[in-house]
């Protein structure tokens, strides 16, 4: 199980990574009034990765059933993190035009991650 989410964590920091250089080099500006921080991101994010790993490991057969399930794991997130999905989406779009940000944060997701695994704290 474990070795699940460290692969998926892997491809998931891969892609976003891919993502991140075809977006090209921008210069670095402060982000906007009311966008969340690089840390509360990355928070956010790895419970997210985690969450659709969870889902993915439920093996269901209905797509419409995932969806639900995803859907009711992220409703928690938002509630633990104290966070509206507006400002989640659009700090979220800032940082994906911005490939220096959305580097590091991932680099920190991938921190948290492994460091959850190794303490088996994989809950959300």
């Amino acid at each position: 199980m474990t070795r699940r989410i460290i692969n998926f964590s892997f491809s998931l920091l891969l892609a976003g990574s891919m993502a991140i250089v075809f977006a090209g080099c921008t210069k670095e500006e402060k982000p906007p009034e009311g966008t969340l921080s690089e840390e509360k991101m990355a928070t956010i994010l790895t419970d997210v990765h985690i969450a659709e790993s969870r889902v993915t490991r439920l093996q269901l057969k209905s797509l419409d059933s995932s969806i639900l399930i995803f859907d009711q794991l992220k409703k928690q997130i938002w509630e633990k993190n104290k966070v509206d999905t507006v400002a989640y989406r659009n700090s979220y779009n800032y940082y994906m035009t911005h490939p220096e940000y959305m580097s590091r944060i991932y680099e920190n997701v991938a921190k948290k991650i492994e460091a959850r695994e190794k303490k088996k704290d994989i809950k959300l």
